[in-house]
This record gives C-alpha cells, sequence and structure tokens, in this order.
C-alpha cells in the first residue's frame, strides 16, 4: 500500500502480528496458506477466534487452497469461520474469497489517531465509570445488554456478565460504561498492546443518541492510551455517519476491513 494511509497500516499491520502472538497464550494459532488463524481454547469468548491475512503477497492459487482447509479446521473447532483484513494492503483478496464461496458480511472503514492529531470532544453531561473487577451486577449487566444489542437496536445472546468480569482483569484493557441523566447510555473499550491501542464497543444506547456520548467515550479511550505513553489508536467505524464523528477527534482512514464469512 503507498500514499498518506500507508504509515497507519503499516502499523496496523504490526498490531496484528503483535496481537497473533498474544494470542497463542490462550488460542492455537495457524498459518494456512496466506492466512493467519487463531482458534479459541475458551470457545465462548466474543470474537475469540480470528482469521486474518497480515503481510506478504497473498496469491489466488494459494488462497483458494487455503480456503477449504480454513472451513474444515473451524468446522472441527465448531466454531463459525470468518476471515477479516484491511482491503487496502489485499485488494483482490474478496474477489477471490468469493470465487470460493464466501460472502461479504461487513465493510467498515478504519481509521486511525496519533498524538498529534487527537482533538477531544467532550460532553460535560456524560459521566463516565471505568468498570473493575469488583463492579456490581447492575454495572456489568447494563454494560452487556448495551454493548451486545447494538443499544437495543437488535435482539440477540448477550454474553453473560461472569465473561465481562473476567476480561476486567486485563490490566492493558479499559471498559468504560457512560452515563446521561442517571441511565446507563454508552460503552466503549480499548485495548492495548506495544504501543498501539485498539478501540471497541462504542456503542450508545437508543434513547440517549446525538448527545456526544460516542465522542465522549471514544475521547476518553484515547485520551488515557496517549497520556500512558501509547502512540497510535485505531478502530473499526460502523459505516460512513460513525466514521465522521470520529474524523472530528482527529481520526483518518487507512483503509477498510472486509469480514468474509
Amino acid at each position: 500500500m503507498t500514499g498518506a494511509g500507508a504509515p497507519d497500516a503499516e502499523r496496523f499491520a504490526a498490531w496484528q502480528r503483535d496481537s497473533l502472538e498474544a494470542r497463542a497464550v490462550d488460542s492455537e494459532v495457524l498459518t494456512i496458506g496466506p492466512f493467519r488463524v487463531a482458534l479459541a481454547k475458551d470457545k465462548a469468548t466474543p470474537g475469540g477466534s480470528w482469521v486474518t491475512l497480515v503481510e506478504g503477497l497473498a496469491g489466488e492459487d494459494e488462497t483458494m487452497k487455503a480456503v477449504p482447509k480454513l472451513k474444515a479446521a473451524f468446522k472441527k473447532h465448531k466454531s463459525p469461520l470468518e476471515i477479516e483484513f484491511n482491503d487496502a494492503a489485499f485488494p483482490e483478496v474478496g474477489a477471490w474469497l468469493e470465487a470460493a464461496g464466501l460472502k461479504l458480511a461487513e465493510k467498515n472503514p478504519l481509521m486511525a489517531c496519533r498524538p498529534e492529531m487527537f482533538k477531544a470532544s467532550i460532553n460535560a453531561e456524560v459521566h463516565l465509570t471505568q468498570l473493575r473487577a469488583t463492579a456490581i451486577a447492575a454495572e456489568l449487566e447494563a454494560f452487556q445488554q448495551i454493548r451486545w444489542t447494538n443499544g437495543g437496536d437488535i435482539k440477540g445472546t448477550v454474553p453473560p456478565v461472569d465473561t465481562l468480569r473476567a476480561a476486567l482483569g486485563a490490566p492493558s484493557s479499559v471498559f468504560l460504561l457512560a452515563w446521561l441523566d442517571w441511565q446507563a447510555a454508552g460503552t466503549g473499550v480499548s485495548h492495548a498492546l506495544n504501543g498501539a491501542a485498539e478501540i471497541v464497543g462504542i456503542v450508545t444506547d437508543k434513547h440517549h443518541r446525538r448527545r456526544g456520548v460516542a465522542s465522549t467515550v471514544t475521547s476518553e479511550l484515547v485520551r488515557r492510551h496517549f497520556e500512558g505513553g501509547g502512540d497510535f489508536v485505531f478502530l473499526d467505524a460502523s459505516g460512513d455517519e460513525a466514521a465522521a464523528v470520529y474524523e472530528k477527534l482527529g481520526f483518518s482512514r487507512f483503509g477498510a476491513n472486509l469480514v468474509y464469512q
């Protein structure tokens, strides 16, 4: 990849390599063709298993040959197969995956922020609580309900509170619960690794939207990371409307995250 987004794409790829190495502690990490695979030992962990492209030139022949092997590995693991990657780094792979029978499930902007570009946007009416393993059950339940139902937009299985409580023990992660008018209003999480931080789970309850919840939560997560010595923050924006919010905070696009199933 060349152009203005190249340094961010390279930093993102370095984070992917570091993340795969870190996952080796509680996952089986494999190389199948051009793909790197992490199969979580705990299948109940949301997003625990992961397939991605990290580096090098992914050729059509080796990509096509790898797909049946990926399907077999995930079938044996009894997990759904999802492949995600930055299309700016691998622009031809999507067509090959579709030819192999996979379908594009998501395409969201990948965005990054550096300390010199960061512009915080805080709504003073939004109050934030950092959740810890000692948090009361009601706070944990509110967090899980907002995050995993997209703020009340969808119905589905919400991971148990015990799963969240265990995740709160990670010293490199920050979990924030936002409040408006004394009601739980939004969530946000950052996971730091070797100076880079991934921001996930920025969700606003549907009854509290357009009041600065997402920008306030994101700003606080970014601020903490940079003040702690980090130099790079990235996220996967859920569409152009969300991307516009992050652009106001100093984020810029360096590709798109494609998810194939």
